[in-house]
This record gives C-alpha cells, sequence and structure tokens, in this order.
C-alpha cells in the first residue's frame, strides 16, 4: 500500500484515498465524453442529462445487486443503506443497469435529434476502459487489491486498442462490440486469479457476466462484418458473388486472348520456315 487509506478526517465526515481517486475518475471521464461529443455535433444539455442519468442508474445497480448478493445490511431493517455506495457496490451490474439507462435515454432522443447509440457508446467505452485501468492501480496503491498481477494493465491496453481501432474504423458500433469482447475475457482472466469470489446460488457471477460479454461482443462484431464491406479505409476490401465472377470472366478472356495471339505468332513461324524449305528445295 502506497496511500494511506483515509486521507482526512472532519468530524463524522471520513475522506478515504480511493474515493477520491474514483470521483477524480468520474469527474475526468465526464469531461472527456462530454467534450468528444460536443466535437461530434451533439448538444452539451442532453450530454450532462444522459450522463445524470446514467450515473443515478448504474450506482443503484451496483449497490443494490452487493445487498442482495452478500445480504449486509438488510434492506428491511435498513432501507437507507441503499444510497450508501461507499460501503460497497458490484462493478458489472452497475455497467450494465447504466447501460440500459443509456441506452433507453438514447432511443428516445433518436426520434427527435437522431441520436446514434452506436456512436455515442464508440465514444464512451475507451473511457470507461481508461477509467477502470485507474481504478485498478488505484485499488491497488491504496490496499483495496492485493493480487499480484494488477487488471490495470489489461484495462490500459484494451484503452490503446481501443483509441487506435476507433481511429482507423468507419464503421460505428465495432469499437463498442470490441470492448465488450475483449472486457469480459478480461473479466474471465481476472476472475480466475481473485481469491474471494462473487457467488450466488452456486454461481459465479464475473463468469457468468464475463462469458455474457464475450458472447455479445463476438456476436456484434460478426454481424458488424457481415454488415458492413468496409470496415478499415486502408483495406479497401469489398466482396460479393457478382464482381467475384466478373473478376473470373476477366482473367479468362485475358487468357484466352493472350492463347490465340500465341498461336498466331506460333502459325505464323512455321509458314515461314515453310517458305524458307521451298525456296532452297
Amino acid at each position: 500500500m502506497v496511500l494511506p487509506n483515509l486521507l482526512l478526517q472532519l468530524g463524522p465526515l471520513s475522506v478515504y484515498s480511493f474515493g477520491m481517486i474514483l470521483a477524480a475518475i468520474f469527474l475526468v471521464g465526464v469531461f472527456l465524453f462530454w467534450r468528444g461529443a460536443t466535437r461530434e455535433g451533439f448538444a452539451s444539455d442532453p450530454i450532462f442529462d444522459l450522463i445524470f442519468l446514467c450515473t443515478l442508474s448504474a450506482l443503484f445497480g451496483g449497490r443494490l445487486s452487493f445487498i442482495l448478493l452478500t445480504g449486509e445490511p438488510s434492506l428491511f431493517n435498513d432501507p437507507l443503506a441503499i444510497f450508501r455506495v461507499g460501503e460497497g457496490i458490484f462493478w458489472m451490474p452497475s455497467f450494465l443497469l447504466g447501460l440500459i439507462a443509456f441506452y433507453l435515454y438514447i432511443r428516445r432522443r433518436a426520434a427527435t435529434s437522431g441520436w446514434s447509440f452506436f456512436k455515442l457508446a464508440d465514444l464512451v467505452v475507451p473511457i470507461v476502459a481508461l477509467g477502470q485501468a485507474i481504478g485498478f492501480l488505484g485499488a491497488q496503491v491504496t490496499g483495496y487489491l492485493s493480487s499480484v498481477i494488477s487488471p490495470a494493465f489489461g484495462y490500459l491496453g484494451l484503452t490503446l486498442i481501443l483509441i487506435f481501432v476507433k481511429r482507423k474504423v468507419v464503421t460505428t458500433g465495432v469499437v463498442f462490440f470490441l470492448y465488450l469482447l475483449l472486457s469480459g475475457f478480461l473479466t474471465v482472466g481476472g476472475e480466475y486469479l481473485r481469491q474471494v469470489k462473487a457467488v450466488a446460488l452456486g454461481i459465479d457471477l464475473n463468469y457468468l457476466l464475463g462469458a455474457t460479454f464475450l458472447t455479445a461482443g463476438f456476436a456484434g462484431l460478426l454481424y458488424q462484418f457481415l454488415r458492413s464491406r468496409k470496415l478499415f479505409p486502408s483495406l479497401q476490401i469489398k466482396f460479393s458473388v457478382p464482381t467475384f465472377l466478373g473478376e473470373i470472366e476477366k482473367q479468362l478472356r485475358f487468357r484466352l486472348k493472350v492463347s490465340r495471339i500465341r498461336q498466331k505468332r506460333a502459325g505464323g513461324e512455321d509458314a515461314s520456315s515453310t517458305d524458307r524449305i521451298s525456296e532452297k528445295d
């Protein structure tokens, strides 16, 4: 542990180092998403409404799942425990409920403002991956994470991959599905190395959600690949059956033409050699 757990104590108010790191991650993430969205032509006010709705939904989903799966504290005895998010939340349910709110709000705006879910999702997932990387690193330096192999480097690599693909790709949704695929892989790998498992009803939740992300990401990428004929402008790959057959026909005609020219040349050489022999006789 590099940083002290408790940074500041002001009467009943306790300021923890990991909490400060998470707050900084959130504020920087909000700024990066707002800047990227406004550069793409989205208005500021609806973007902040989207951020607010997704934040509340994510905190509620993560906190509720933590209480229901751990049983501490009981909501019947302490209903206000749902608001004490500092006592613990689960990341995957938090992400899923935030994603649902993200989709529903954009779907509502799509009818009037032409918003695109995949366009905004491609903007936000590299920021989410970067936040996960810094969050895992913060958990390590504050003592909340004691594993020898830190997941932070995996999510940092994921961030770099997403940024690279986003600059090269031309089809919306590819970056989002790639995040689901690779983050699902990292979740399954991280759960394999984790000593304390998140198990409910005999099911490892991180394995289940990680496998779900893997499947959804792979299916989405496959769909986008089959749907779009050109993902990367540098590759310029286009394929269709008529085009393929047309190329074969062109090659056959060219080879037939070359063969005829060679036959004519060979026939001319034979005729000239016969004339030379008859002249000698």
